[in-house]
């Protein structure tokens, strides 16, 4: 476990310079009585209730300094679990640097580093490590599947899941470990086949969760939807028309697409990615070859993929789609008195038709993909995929050693692993340097 810091830190909480209100935290055993020096009303600063005054001192001027809100909240019974004083403060830029400043020249008193708030708590046991990351993943999150994704984790739901699956393995680590301190005793012996079940089972459940990654990172990073088509089929007025906005170049001549332009879009309250990309077509020119690899490339790594067809170009002749989704859109509908009825989607960049019908296919292929988890919870944590994966390779390992006739110390000692592996994701066997590292990330003031 990593040393903990007995100083107290002080941090502000809030981006500089962004007006309204902002807040500096104090944390650690010097927090109140540092702050008593320099606020007017010291006498009515109660735990758990806001105390109006001035920020009065002459490091900080002959004046008042500011009006300002403190709020006491006496450790354990805080979100570190020491004492902790709020100050709240106008947001002007010169008012937080310039209290900060002071603030770091009182006794006992340092600069809050990366993520240290949380990591307090962590150590404190306020929160396990599973919800520390969730604040992160809460502060990044762009869109309300995200948002919902990460407080579910913020509440437990990881945490509980990663419980649970803990406990049914120390059901079959319980039966034989008891066989192994009580061996000299007549104990009916169980057969260590009759516990692959039970491992079978939870290695189905570590299964389900591992699946669940797909939908964790399009969470992340957005559903990757790509305009593919012949050039000048229509594909960037559609992407503008899609986004509200003249982003990508239209010109009547074929092959002024070169090269992805990306925008996200939302819909569902999903991150979709739409990409324009060049036409394609076989072609001399070495840039617009260029450009049509790219789109070839954008359709691999495609979520969906949009595939646009118009009456005045040739139809593009595309790679194989193997199992992503696609919709089939006939642009330019006006030009044509007579469309082919075979596709998804009729549009006209130029009155608007189809696009609103566009937009819920997009939205229906998003919501298909969409996954409620195991237990609720989604994995979209490289870290925790990582360790769910080498927790299915331990069962695996147990699962091994029963049908290969090993002894039950060699499969307690498997089962005991498989224990570690787990307790990783809520931090009780996580290593020092990953801690570091988790927590390094975090934004000053978390």
């Amino acid at each position: 476990m990593l040393p903990f810091d007995e100083d107290t830190i002080v941090a502000i909480a809030t981006p500089p310079g962004t007006g309204g209100l902002a807040v500096l935290r104090l944390s650690g055993p010097l927090a109140l009585e540092t702050v008593r020096r320099f606020f007017s009303r010291p006498d009515k600063i109660t735990p758990r209730y806001a105390a109006y005054g001035a920020l009065v001192h002459p490091d900080l001027g002959e004046d008042v300094f500011d009006d300002c809100i403190v709020t006491f909240f006496k450790g354990p019974h805080s979100v570190t679990g020491e004492d902790l004083v709020e100050i709240s403060i106008h947001g002007g830029s010169f008012l937080q640097q310039k209290l900060l400043e002071v603030l770091l020249r009182a006794p006992g008193v340092r600069a809050a580093s990366a993520g240290e708030y949380t990591l307090r708590s962590f150590l404190r046991g306020k929160i396990d490590l599973s919800r520390a990351e969730a604040v992160v993943d809460l502060i990044h999150a762009k869109d309300a599947a995200a948002h919902r994704n990460a407080r579910h984790q913020l509440q437990g739901a990881l945490r509980t899941l990663v419980q649970s699956m803990e406990q049914e393995l120390l059901q079959v680590l319980v039966q034989i470990e008891a066989e192994l301190d009580f061996s000299d005793q007549e104990i009916n012996p169980t057969c260590l086949t009759d516990l692959l079940p039970a491992l079978e089972a939870l290695s189905a459940k570590n299964q389900r969760v591992l699946a669940t990654w797909f939908y964790g990172r399009r969470l992340e990073e957005g559903f990757r939807v790509p305009l593919i088509g012949a050039p000048n089929s229509g594909k960037s007025s559609i992407f503008n028309r899609l986004l509200g906005e003249d982003r990508a170049i239209i010109t009547p001549r074929p092959g002024t697409t070169r090269d992805t332009i990306e925008k996200n879009l939302m819909i569902g309250g999903h991150t979709v990615v739409l990409i324009d990309t060049a036409g394609l077509r076989n072609t001399p020119d070495p840039a617009e070859r260029s450009g049509v690899d790219r789109s070839v490339d954008e359709m691999e790594r495609a979520d969906i993929v949009i595939l646009v067809q118009a009456p005045d170009t040739p139809e593009a002749t595309t790679p194989t789609l193997n199992n992503t989704p696609y919709i089939s859109v006939y642009n330019k509908v006006d030009l044509d008195n007579n469309p082919l009825n075979n596709f998804d989607v009729y549009l006209s960049c130029v009155t608007g038709a189809g696009f609103e019908t566009l937009k819920e296919l997009i939205y229906s292929q998003v919501i298909n993909m969409v996954t409620a988890g195991v237990q609720g919870v989604v994995v979209s944590n490289e870290r925790h995929l990582d360790i769910f994966q080498r927790f299915g390779d331990q069962l695996a390992v147990c699962q091994q050693a029963i049908q290969s006739g090993l002894g039950p110390e060699y499969l307690a000692s498997d089962l005991r692993q498989a224990l570690d592996f787990l307790g990783e994701i809520t931090g009780k066997t996580t290593p020092d340097d990953v801690l570091n590292q988790i927590f390094s990330g975090f934004c000053v003031g978390k």
